[in-house]
């Protein structure tokens, strides 16, 4: 486990709520009190080298719940001593970071890394796996992924509502942004987040991210010429235009610990599980958060495929 003050006590729940599935045999991270605390709760002493904890601990997994002093080339020999990487945090934060055996892409596309916990890979978007055929075209697509910053960054969230929205709707041709709070460096935003994005087949995205919320919820919505589909984390609504409900899957709300045990879980029972880490997807995703950040900035509409474009170059 790599993890830092902010998100130590949020990886010592995960760990209880997993209970006997897992047993840690290591914990390291930037060095701090909580992180110590935490190793000697497990009887496992923190330390503060990324390296020295692959060497000395290989483990089946590595939970990473921050990207901080966690350089690209361990990450890659994680993934080449068969360890699987669970992250809090996307594995790139910027389109070149995909690219290449240099990055950590090649690994995640092998399957190594997963991003947790993924929207699309919530209980509530799997059931509504066969409801999605019953759109008909979709129109609109509204996704709203709000939270805490100790359940995940800025950058997290809107990496993980694009993928899922990238789901229902071609890339957009543009999309039109704002962002409060500081906008710096794509791991180091924070704040609050709105968009609205056109695509060209006249279908519309409107999406919401942040890190500042008092709890974490997600939810998409999708209006299609034949009906109203509503997903979250634990469930999803299929209504018909008129009202009546077509199909739905009730659940209660889940815990965001309890989010990424279950995405955990689903990787102990099924190594392959989960939704592949495909490279176009992954590069969609980030050229329209990049489009985002860079129209927050230049306060006019933002084209992702400009930011692929950028990329080849």
């Amino acid at each position: 486990m790599w993890t830092g003050p902010a998100r130590a006590e949020l990886a010592g729940e995960l760990l209880d709520v997993m209970g006997s599935a897992i047993r840690p045999i290591g914990v390291g991270g930037p060095r701090s009190a909580e992180v110590d605390a935490l190793g000697k709760r497990l009887d496992c002493p923190a330390g503060d080298d990324l390296r020295k904890l692959r060497i000395d601990r290989p483990a089946a997994y590595l939970l990473l719940t921050t990207m901080r002093d966690v350089p690209a080339e361990e990450l890659r020999a994680f993934a080449e001593a068969g360890t699987r990487v669970l992250s809090l945090e996307p594995f790139a934060a910027t389109l070149g970071e995909l690219g290449g055996d240099r990055g950590p892409a090649k690994a995640a596309t092998a399957g190594a890394w997963s991003f947790v916990p993924a929207f699309v890979d919530s209980p509530g978007f799997r059931a509504a796996a066969d409801p999605q055929d019953s759109l008909g075209g979709p129109r609109l697509v509204r996704c709203s992924s709000l939270g805490r910053p100790t359940h995940g960054s800025l950058l997290a969230r809107l990496v993980d509502a694009w993928a899922a929205v990238l789901r229902f709707v071609d890339l957009p041709e543009t999309i039109d942004a704002s962002l409060t709070g500081p906008a710096e460096a794509p791991r180091r935003i924070a704040g609050r987040i709105a968009a609205h994005a056109r695509v060209a087949d006249g279908s519309a995205v409107v999406l919401e991210a942040a890190d500042t919320a008092g709890a974490s919820r997600r939810e998409l919505s999708v209006l299609g010429t034949d009906a109203h589909l509503h997903i979250d984390d634990a469930g999803y609504e299929l209504r018909h235009p008129d009202g009546h409900m077509l199909d739905h899957a009730p659940a209660t709300a889940m815990p965001f610990v309890d989010l990424l045990a279950d995405q955990w879980r689903q990787r102990l029972e099924r190594p392959n599980a989960g939704t592949p880490a495909e490279p176009v997807r992954q590069a969609h995703a980030l050229a329209c958060v990049h489009a985002c950040l860079l129209s927050a900035k230049t306060g006019q509409p933002e084209r992702p495929d400009t930011q692929l474009a950028l990329r080849r170059s």
